[in-house]
């Protein structure tokens, strides 16, 4: 059941506002008609439980679940069925409740007259900015079922590209995770007991098993600060990320960052040449195809690079040499400027995106060789510390029954 608000004429022509819950929006009407009203507005009210399942992340929908709607949607769309069918069909076949609710409700406002875009704007949980961006593509070129197959394969090789990336960093986060908590087992309940058992001997406690001895201490007395600092850090660090400044600041950090820097501003770059070639080739102009892969970068760095590129474009300068304060490599420059002089931006974004894709299939198997000596080098030192700690005042005590 769903909630709509409705304007509405009497036979008199006196004009009638009001809300009505029902299933459809033809049900709406249907009632309104019933009741000798004739309706000229009626809009549908989201549902306040689905609006937070969606806004909170509650609702599944990854990226593999948008990579399946986009291509049902366009395999539907090119076997000639109606819009409104189609969404109503996909709906009924989505399986998160809430998301099915949201898609059903975009029918409803696209049976009333909003546009597919407009839409499914009111759901940005769900179809992010570049999404709609290539459905307004669509839209207006006449071409929805092509571009969102493009779309899905974009989503295909972005979700590629992350899990090829999580699978390098999964092992060291395993065993540095592991690590902190052995260690801090044994300082927080360990390394207390050796101590009332070394005391009755009146044995020498080594620097290493005292320094143990005074991080277990603080961290007993003083435990409550951890929880205390890591709630306060957190709201720290979104309220500092709802600024322009705090996020362009983390944006840098991440493409200075030592080993995996220069490896995620290549992925970025993936992104960029992508989406701009996907847009471009449906027929996007070239200012408003740069403004929308500005947006879905997801970086602030490199969007305001692109800003800047477009701004160029747009004054009539040429886009082939790099600016000196560029980020992005010479080469999506120059590959820029021989599309535009060859009439193919397209194929030139789309020989950059393989050209890096292939870069960082290389980088990240040249990263996990890297990183492998640096994980065994921390993890010997983190178990030679724990150790020393432990056995040094067992050697002591030995010292002592001999004497």
């Amino acid at each position: 059941m769903s909630e709509f608000t409705f304007i509405a004429c009497d036979k008199s022509g006196v004009s009638i506002k009001g809300r009505l819950s029902a299933e459809t929006i033809e049900a709406v009407g249907a009632e309104l008609d019933r009741r000798g009203l004739i309706p000229v507005q009626m809009k549908l009210v989201r549902d306040l439980s689905d609006r937070w399942r969606i806004g909170s992340g509650a609702a599944r929908w990854g990226i593999k679940e948008k990579i399946l709607f986009t291509r049902k949607f366009a395999s539907l769309l090119r076997a000639g069925i109606p819009l409104l069918s189609v969404l109503g069909m996909i709906s009924e076949q989505t399986r998160e409740p809430a998301v099915a609710a949201a898609i059903r409700r975009i029918g409803d406002m696209v049976g009333s007259g909003a546009t597919l875009s407009d839409a499914m704007a009111e759901y940005p949980r769900l179809f992010d900015p570049v999404f709609l961006g290539a459905l307004r593509t669509g839209e207006a070129t006449g071409r929805l079922d092509s571009v969102l197959e493009q779309t899905a394969d974009y989503l295909e090789r972005e979700m590629n590209t992350k899990q090829l990336m999580k699978k390098t960093v999964r092992y060291p986060m395993m065993v540095l995770i592991a690590l902190v908590v052995a260690g801090a087992f044994i300082v927080a309940f360990v390394v207390p007991k050796f101590l009332s058992f070394y005391s009755h001997f009146g044995a020498q406690l080594p620097m290493p098993t005292r320094v143990l001895l005074g991080v277990s201490g603080f961290m007993q007395a003083y435990w409550w600060m951890f929880p205390v600092l890591g709630i306060a850090g957190w709201f720290s660090w979104r309220n500092w990320m709802k600024k322009e400044s705090g996020r362009l600041r983390r944006d840098g950090w991440i493409l200075r960052m030592p080993l995996v820097g220069e490896l995620f501003l290549k992925v970025l770059v993936i992104r960029f040449t992508r989406l701009f070639g996907i847009l471009y080739g449906a027929g996007v102009p070239a200012s408003a195809a740069l403004e929308t892969a500005a947006g879905g970068v997801g970086n602030l760095v490199v969007s305001r690079e692109v800003i800047a590129m477009r701004d160029r474009l747009s004054e009539g300068a040429p886009v082939s040499a790099a600016p000196i304060n560029a980020v992005m490599p010479n080469l999506v420059y120059q590959m820029l400027g021989i599309g535009f002089e060859s009439g193919d931006v397209e194929r030139m974004m789309s020989e950059v995106a393989r050209h890096y894709g292939q870069e960082v299939e290389y980088d990240v198997r040249r990263l996990a060789d890297k990183l492998e000596p640096l994980i065994l080098v921390f993890l010997a030192g983190g178990v030679l510390l724990l150790a020393l700690a432990v056995l040094l005042p067992m050697w002591n005590l030995i010292s002592i029954f001999h004497q």
